[in-house]
């Protein structure tokens, strides 16, 4: 994963439209995140409790994951993903963790294991591959970082420096979170 610390990583290869890129990359990096594509539950901002494990923050809501493994024959109950009759799921976030780590390869060259390699090096420090024989070792790293205050959805959010994030729910989800969200502050 050395690639991954690379500043270049997703720059053009051709030397002059690198050199433009890198130019364009330095006026705005600094500038807030915008993200109407944000993937996050309003219950995380609005409680802001530490996460409660890798794989309920990074498996089970991402559907870019679970429908890879869905599609070669992972069952979605054996990720922890919640079933429209409630029958019984993966709720043992290792055990998750575990059957996404020995599946892992199929992301090889896919935008999503570009991110999640992103993610375990750069937030987490991770520069080992995962896979099974790692699976474990990551898990632990990750579910301690996750108990730190400055890991916490708001510590996040301000240290990312997003100004705006869009978060998923249903269209007839009540509304509470957001209302919690907007009365802290």
């Amino acid at each position: 994963m050395v690639a991954l610390t690379d500043p270049d990583l997703l720059f053009p290869s051709e030397a002059h439209s690198r050199s433009l890129a890198r130019d364009l990359y330095a006026g705005i990096k600094n500038l807030p995140i915008v993200s109407p594509h944000g993937h996050t539950d309003p219950r995380w901002y609005a409680l802001n409790e530490p996460f409660p494990d890798p794989a309920q923050l990074l498996i089970v809501p991402d559907h870019y994951i679970f429908r890879m493994l869905f599609s070669q024959g992972v069952r979605l109950e054996d990720l922890g993903v919640a079933s429209l009759d409630g029958a019984p799921v993966e709720t043992d976030g290792r055990t998750i963790w575990r059957r996404f780590a020995e599946h892992y390869y199929l992301f090889r060259a896919t935008p999503t294991r570009l991110w999640f390699d992103h993610v375990l090096a750069h937030l987490f420090g991770i520069e080992e591959p995962l896979d099974a024989a790692t699976a474990d070792r990551h898990y632990d790293t990750i579910a301690t970082v996750l108990q730190w205050e400055n890991f916490r959805p708001r510590a996040l959010f301000e240290r990312f420096n997003i100004e705006v994030i869009a978060t998923t729910e249903g269209a007839l989800d009540d509304l509470k979170w957001h209302k919690m969200i907007r009365d802290s502050g």
